[in-house]
C-alpha cells in the first residue's frame, strides 16, 4: 500500500509540475500577446497623430493661401479705388477750369 501511495504521490507531483510549467508558458504567452497588442495600439495612435498633424498642416496652408489671396485682392481694390479717385479729381478739375474759362469768356463778352 505504501508503494502505491508513493507512486500516486509521485504521479500527482509530476502532474503538478507539468501544470505549473504550462501555467508559466501561458503567462509568458499572455505577456507577449499583451506587449504585442500594446505596441500595435501605440503604433496606430502614432499613425493617427501623424495623420492629424498632416491634415492640420494642410488646413493651415490653405488658410494662409486664402489670407494671402484676400490681402492681394484688397490691395488691388484699394489701388483701383485710388486710381478712380485720381481720375475723378482730374475730370473735376478739368470741368471746373473749363467752366471758369467759359464763364470768364462770357463775362468778357458781356463786359464789353
Amino acid at each position: 500500500m505504501i508503494i502505491l501511495e508513493r507512486s500516486e504521490f509521485s504521479a500527482l507531483k509530476n502532474e503538478n509540475e507539468k501544470l505549473q510549467i504550462e501555467i508559466q508558458q501561458l503567462k509568458t504567452k499572455l505577456k507577449d500577446e499583451l506587449s504585442n497588442l500594446r505596441n500595435t495600439m501605440t503604433l496606430d495612435l502614432n499613425l493617427e497623430k501623424s495623420r492629424s498633424k498632416e491634415m492640420s498642416a494642410e488646413h493651415d496652408q490653405s488658410i494662409q493661401n486664402n489670407n494671402h489671396r484676400i490681402t492681394t485682392e484688397v490691395a488691388n481694390m484699394m489701388a483701383k479705388l485710388e486710381a478712380t479717385k485720381n481720375d475723378l479729381l482730374k475730370y473735376f478739375a478739368g470741368i471746373l477750369l473749363g467752366s471758369i474759362t467759359i464763364g470768364l469768356g462770357f463775362y468778357r463778352i458781356i463786359a464789353r
